[in-house]
């Protein structure tokens, strides 16, 4: 430790902003900082001397170094920092991450001090340019950038890095309600109830020492507590891209919750959710479809394009094994969801869900009865009329009046055919544009949808099921 003081301060006497011509003015400086009840840490920053090993230990021999008197172990915490600057406080940081399980191995730090700091700093910048050689708060390490550097060692003991920019950011919050009452002569000054941080450290830049001075002591009042300290993760979300299928009826897309009561047991979205929210650790996930069929409607084919937002994931790496792991679990399971080509994809790559809502075509296949069975001459007008394109005008369905503007949109029909199966019921399939309501085509809807397949076949007509076969979105790229 003696070396690394020695170093230090020998490379504080050398930097050309130093203040300072000898170890003896940096002593005498240190001792003045000292009767303020600072703790060492602060005394280093106050001091110029800049970030490096002498920041990580906070011993009797740093102490001696500087001719100062070791504290107490009762010793109040700092009044400039609040008890923040503290190798047991940077240490408590790295416990809190690695706690989280998260597996990057970089992270940027967001730190968010009380404003009562700025108020104490400059209560000490004050004392300082009267009684050791600083000219400006600017000389003086900042209280952030010493806790970054602190956080940074202990977190590279668990082989992390932090860095100025990626996907993960610890963000550690400190508050002080003790001191909290320091701000309010600036609070008063901005004529608010409260003031923000920037509303704080404006009105501390315009404020002149003498004014200060007026209202706050120097050097700064001791406290009694230290600060608190919260400390949480953010990271970027994943995405998970695929086609899902849907084999049996009566599984809503995402889950179907009418004044907090289930409608439908299961969902699409939580049955391959819930294992990619298990095998992500992410706090939790949401669906997107490339539209959306009813609960009662089966998705079949190749199935529909959708993708899952893993939200603040602590897991990313490695995942593509895993993910394929899911796909056959589910096939291998005969569960009523199944899902095909699941694979990472990049946020940009979602994009084309949202465009394809308005270009995609779907095919459909529906079991549907007429009030009367129908004659082979109509059953031959109605195939004739659907080889060409059909534009239908459909006002708004009854059934999600209630949550949709009335409106009445064009939607094309580009294919039709009908054939007969027994009786009343017959096997229609349609291929159409995105958004067509497919049942009021069927039945009419009161006359809201013009031309019906009722209409068309001049009888009442009904669907009895519907699947669709087809969503021709080529999304994601097939899994190769």
């Amino acid at each position: 430790m003696t070396n690394v003081v020695e170093a230090a301060i020998a490379e504080s006497l050398n930097s050309p902003h130093s203040k300072y011509e000898t170890i003896e003015q940096i002593k005498d400086a240190a001792a003045t900082l000292h009767q303020t009840h600072a703790c060492t840490l602060c005394i280093l920053r106050f001091l110029q001397i800049a970030h490096g090993p002498v920041y990580q230990d906070q011993d009797t021999q740093l102490y001696e170094q500087l001719g100062l008197s070791a504290p107490q172990p009762d010793k109040l915490p700092c009044p400039v920092c609040l008890g923040i600057l503290s190798n047991d406080v940077a240490r408590q940081i790295a416990e809190k991450y690695t706690a989280q399980e998260f597996d990057a191995q970089q992270v940027t730090l967001g730190i968010e001090v009380p404003k009562s700091i700025y108020v104490r700093h400059r209560s000490m910048q004050i004392f300082c340019s009267t009684n050791i050689a600083l000219t400006s708060i600017q000389d003086v390490v900042d209280v952030k950038d010493t806790l970054k550097y602190m956080v940074a060692q202990q977190l590279a003991n668990h082989s992390v890095t932090v860095v100025a920019e990626c996907d993960t950011q610890i963000d550690i919050a400190f508050a002080h309600p003790e001191s909290a009452p320091d701000c309010q002569f600036l609070v008063d000054r901005a004529n608010s109830a409260t003031a923000s941080r920037v509303a704080i450290v404006t009105k501390l830049t315009a404020c002149t020492d003498a004014e200060f001075t007026a209202h706050f002591t120097c050097p700064p009042p001791p406290i009694t507590t230290r600060a608190n300290i919260s400390v949480s993760t953010k990271r970027a979300s994943i995405f998970v891209g695929g086609r899902y299928l849907k084999l049996e009826r009566n599984i809503s897309q995402t889950p179907f919750i009418v004044e907090g009561r289930r409608v439908t047991e299961h969902s699409v979205s939580e049955i391959i959710g819930a294992p990619l929210q298990q095998l992500t650790k992410c706090d939790s996930y949401n669906m997107v479809g490339s539209g959306r069929e009813d609960a009662d409607v089966r998705m079949l084919g190749d199935g529909r394009p959708f993708y899952i937002e893993c939200i603040n994931p602590r897991r990313i790496r490695t995942l593509d094994a895993d993910i394929c792991e899911i796909e056959r679990t589910l096939s291998t399971t005969n569960s009523p969801v199944q899902a095909r080509r699941l694979q990472v994809i990049r946020a940009q790559d979602t994009a084309i869900i949202k465009e394809g809502e308005e270009n995609k075509t779907k095919h459909y296949c529906a079991l549907v009865w007429f009030a009367h069975e129908l004659s082979q001459e109509k059953l031959a007008e109605i195939n004739e009329l659907g080889k060409h394109e059909i534009v239908l005008e459909q006002k708004t369905p009854v059934r999600v009046l209630h949550r949709r503007a009335p409106l009445t949109r064009p939607r094309k029909l580009l294919a039709l055919a009908i054939e007969h199966i027994k009786g009343c019921f017959y096997r229609v399939r349609i291929e159409s544009e995105a958004g067509t309501y497919i049942k009021e085509f069927v039945h009419g809807d009161l006359g809201r949808t013009v031309p019906s397949l009722a209409g068309l076949a001049d009888t009442p007509a009904d669907i009895f099921e519907l699947d669709v076969e087809c969503v021709s979105l080529d999304f994601p790229p097939a899994v190769i």
